[in-house]
């Protein structure tokens, strides 16, 4: 049976724009970002924080947004704000 990946997950469905720097709030370093990643590490100073481009898309519904973002927006909504 062949696994299928849900469109919000599949890469080929991105735009250019879904792939993004934002500067650490910590150290200024350039940390990249995929648009689905609730939070990343900086690699210059180790501080992790959240994407505040976040794009939750279907995660706000679907039962199994915890196996894509790696949290369940519903239940961490503090993770994601």
């Amino acid at each position: 049976m062949a696994v299928t990946i849900c469109p919000g997950q599949n890469t080929a469905f991105w735009r250019p724009d879904d792939i993004f720097d934002i500067v650490c709030p910590n150290c200024g370093s350039a940390v990249e970002f995929f648009k689905d990643e609730a939070r990343r590490r900086c690699r210059g100073c180790g501080h992790i924080f959240v994407n505040p481009k976040l794009n939750e898309g279907c995660a706000k519904w679907c039962q199994f947004a915890d196996k894509c973002l790696g949290v369940n927006p519903e239940v961490h909504k503090d993770v994601l704000t």
